[in-house]
């Protein structure tokens, strides 16, 4: 996309952008953030009149405004999930946290998603319990359930806070819903982790996981904004669930999400830290095989 700023009165900021596909939008945002115009010739006004594909260069096309007006400005008015740049130092706070620190602040998370391993005679669980039970309204299978937290930054980017542990689920075909645990703070996040249950017992690769999770949601960030994402986010595997039933469903997209994917330029490029010595990890990666390391190695992850 290719943007300049119109100008700007009371009512708020107009924005020129083109996509992707050579079209032309004008939209008009207060500094806030909130739409108040978008004129575009080729996609009609109303949204039932559009193809999938026209409503989904609209949504790009407004978040992209949004953010190119933060970027320019320093108004607030990216969408908070779907600002790359916030991931990202999100990310690399989340790097930087212990052992100590993955355990206090995303104990109960991990423990949430390593519970569904319990009856698992290949996963060594130990004494793990479930923090919070499955609500009793949720339909499907037990591990058809998403598990999310959400993440404070303070003003020098470190991890302020978190909140609970949010499940969302299913109670009709089509129909999810979500269930908060623990307290939030009175703001905005600055990111969110999405986790499926996964069999990580030890905090350090699953630190990795959730550090992985948002290079994915970045990459999502710059897709949702019809932007092509840089080189470091050019990465396979689940980011942010709503974008993962997009990559499904939508024909315009790629499938993103699958870590096998075939997709030029993109990799599947999570490489946790595990909790076995150098020596004997020598042993299990075969450098010439073209299995992927994650493949290689995913059978440490799950044991103590």
């Amino acid at each position: 996309m290719n943007a300049t700023i119109l100008g700007e009165d009371e009512e708020g900021i107009g924005v020129l952008l083109t996509d992707s596909g050579g079209r032309e939008h004008e939209v008009g945002l207060n500094i806030t953030g909130e739409i108040i115009h978008h004129l575009v010739d080729e996609i009609p006004d109303d949204p039932s009149a559009r193809t999938r594909e026209q409503n989904e260069a609209v949504s790009n096309a407004r978040h992209y405004a949004k953010y190119y007006v933060t970027q320019e400005t320093g108004y607030d008015t990216a969408s908070w999930d779907l600002n790359p740049d916030r991931f990202e130092e999100v990310r690399q706070a989340l790097m930087s946290l212990s052992t100590g620190e993955i355990n206090e602040l995303f104990g109960d998370l991990l423990a949430q998603s390593l519970s569904h391993y319990r009856d698992d005679p290949n996963v060594d669980t130990d004494t793990i319990s479930r923090p919070f039970d499955l609500p009793a309204d949720k339909i499907g299978p037990e591990d058809a359930v998403l598990y999310k937290q959400e993440i404070y930054l303070d003003e020098s980017g470190e991890t302020e806070a978190v909140s609970g542990v949010l499940i969302t689920y299913y109670v009709a075909k089509g129909e999810r819903t979500t269930a908060r645990h623990g307290d939030t703070p009175d703001r905005n996040p600055d990111a969110c982790v999405e986790v499926s249950p996964a069999p990580f017992v030890a905090p350090e690769p699953f630190r990795d996981y959730l550090v992985y999770n948002l290079r994915c949601q970045i990459r999502d960030c710059y897709v949702g904004m019809g932007l092509e994402p840089p080189e470091k986010y050019k990465v396979l595997g689940p980011g942010q669930y709503r974008f993962t039933g997009k990559y499904q469903h939508f024909d315009c997209y790629p499938t993103y999400y699958d870590k096998d994917a075939d997709i030029p330029g993109y990799s599947h490029d999570f490489v946790p830290e595990l909790p076995i010595a150098e020596a004997k990890l020598s042993g299990l990666v075969d450098p010439t095989s073209e299995t992927s390391l994650y493949d290689q190695i995913k059978g440490t992850l799950f044991s103590r």
